[in-house]
């Protein structure tokens, strides 16, 4: 059971933690629209690369955060627990297709 009055700086992180994804998501998401646009006739093979990568990695990312989420004690930790793999790809990449 989640002691809602004591879980506030898991609240905060979590919350945090949300954020970060969103904003990220959408960066990745414009870089990499922009990118199928203007590869849609000759893509590289710097754009394959990345186009190849776009599913594995969230498959990747939404399996370790399933595991790891199945260990945990209370559904604030399981959330958190769900969400660091994802958030860390998230943002990971958008600071990679930041600087292309």
């Amino acid at each position: 059971m989640v002691d809602w009055w004591d879980s506030g700086p898991q609240m905060v992180r979590l919350w945090r933690m949300s954020m970060e994804t969103w904003s990220a998501s959408m960066v990745v998401i414009a870089e990499r629209s922009a990118m199928l646009g203007n590869a849609a006739m000759f893509p590289s093979a710097r754009d394959m690369q990345e186009f190849n990568r776009m599913v594995p990695e969230k498959v990747d990312a939404f399996t370790r955060g399933m595991m790891s989420a199945a260990g945990a004690r209370d559904p604030m930790e399981a959330a958190e627990k769900a969400l660091a793999p994802v958030h860390r790809s998230v943002t990971a990449n958008a600071r990679r297709l930041r600087r292309r």
